[in-house]
């Protein structure tokens, strides 16, 4: 058995030497990249890099919203302008955290700066008793004379010290932000996914972060809200300096997007200019155009789509995706997107319904069909649409009247086989 595993291992690393690869470049979240090959793949978006890091050339600190849709790249922007000013501002402080579900934006603040001052011992306890791993543990010392008859002069005795979590996040934040400022000239604080609260829980999360927020630290977070949250995000709270959305890429940056992704999986000496025909190997430059249409410039699911194509084309044993092989490979994107874990028979049954009508919507809907899913109103099944949209199976269209969804391109319109899904 090992030898026939060595085997297919072996048969893998040819298929990818032979398309000039070590690996497959694509990954569905940035935050599992180092920062030197975020620079690699990262594409596009210079004139919101413009924006934000003209920012950080003033004294005065500023709050920094980074919205638009599920995949559109608010991560890769945020963690882009971070290393920027990690390389380029030594007197600038930055912390990153992708915000914790049920946890206020104060609390997530106070993790991401503690984080980053390792040698702070207060900070630390901050960490310690909040249940996190600190990065240096918090200890007492306490004097005791030497025992022994001819013990002299004393020792240290450790101990971790019992702290109490904080009451107030805000004010422990305040506390630490002082202690940085005294080391730093600025200190920016990173909050991503916003958007994975309920827009509710997110409006809720910002009121009560008014305060810390307008205080002497930079802000950065990203989100994706629309129609009222958006007013309140941007108008109603006056909370951001600059709020900026960001949309889907062209073509031609989707297809650099590529170029680049391909080659950061290549040795250095095989790396392929933009222009070469061969930059886009093991595709042609006609699959890897269908496959930047397909993907509709939203960088995750080119990620996704480019994952489960090379995937597929390994399995095959194929030197070039043709336009054939491609084909294969969306359907096995749409057979495992489709097989994702978590998914519910009631979450089957409204992707059905979102695939049969097209665009589903509050008035798209009969009371038969909410029935179905056990619920009365629309509004009931709207955390089912939310989480189909978090996994690509669907997306929500930009409509600020009502909320209407339509398939994900990432999945074939053919309502599944019943046998495919999970029974009742």
């Amino acid at each position: 058995m090992s030898r026939k595993s060595d085997q297919v291992w072996d048969e893998l690393e040819l298929t990818y030497s032979r398309w000039g690869l070590n690996e497959i470049p694509f990954s569905e979240s940035v935050t599992t990249f180092s920062e030197a090959q975020l620079r690699e793949v990262f594409t596009g978006r210079e004139d919101q890099l413009r924006q934000v890091l003209n920012l950080f050339r003033g004294r005065e600190r500023k709050r920094v919203l980074i919205y638009g849709g599920v995949g559109i790249g608010k991560t890769a922007l945020m963690l882009e302008v971070l290393s920027v000013l990690k390389r380029k501002l030594q007197d600038t402080l930055t912390a990153y955290i992708s915000l914790p579900a049920n946890t206020d934006l104060a609390t997530a603040a106070i993790v991401a700066l503690a984080r980053e001052l390792k040698d702070d011992e207060w900070a630390q306890h901050q960490l310690n008793l909040m249940g996190l791993h600190p990065q240096t543990r918090p200890v007492e010392k306490s004097a005791m004379a030497k025992a022994g008859l001819g013990g002299t002069g004393i020792e240290t005795e450790e101990k971790t010290v019992p702290v109490n979590k904080p009451e107030i996040p805000a004010l422990s934040f305040e506390d630490l932000l002082n202690r940085a400022l005294q080391k730093y000239a600025r200190v920016v604080i990173a909050i991503d996914d916003l958007d994975k609260q309920d827009p509710a829980r997110a409006r809720e999360l910002l009121r009560d972060a008014q305060g810390m927020l307008k205080g002497r630290a930079w802000f950065i977070l990203t989100g994706h809200p629309s129609g009222l949250t958006r007013d309140i995000l941007t108008r109603d709270l006056g909370l951001f300096d600059l709020a900026l959305e960001l949309t889907q890429l062209d073509q031609k940056t989707t297809n650099e997007m590529l170029i680049n992704y391909l080659n950061s999986a290549r040795p250095e000496h095989s790396r392929r200019l933009l222009d070469d025909p061969l930059a886009v190997r093991p595709f042609t430059p006609e699959t890897a155009r269908m496959l930047c249409e397909r993907s509709e410039g939203i960088p995750r699911w080119l990620n996704r789509l480019g994952s489960y194509v090379l995937i597929k084309a390994s399995e095959l044993h194929t030197d070039t995706i043709t336009p054939e092989i491609l084909q294969a490979g969306f359907e096995y994107a749409d057979q495992q997107l489709r097989g994702q874990t978590g998914l519910t028979p009631e979450d089957y049954y409204v992707l059905d319904l979102v695939l049969e009508k097209g665009v589903l919507s509050e008035a798209q809907i009969s009371l038969a069909d909410l029935d179905r899913v056990k619920a009365k109103e629309f509004n009931e099944i709207l955390p089912i649409l939310d989480k189909l949209v978090d996994l690509d199976l669907i997306r929500r269209l930009p409509s600020e009247r009502a909320m209407e969804y339509e398939p994900s391109p990432l999945i074939l319109r053919k309502l599944s086989d019943a046998d495919d899904q999970p029974s009742e």
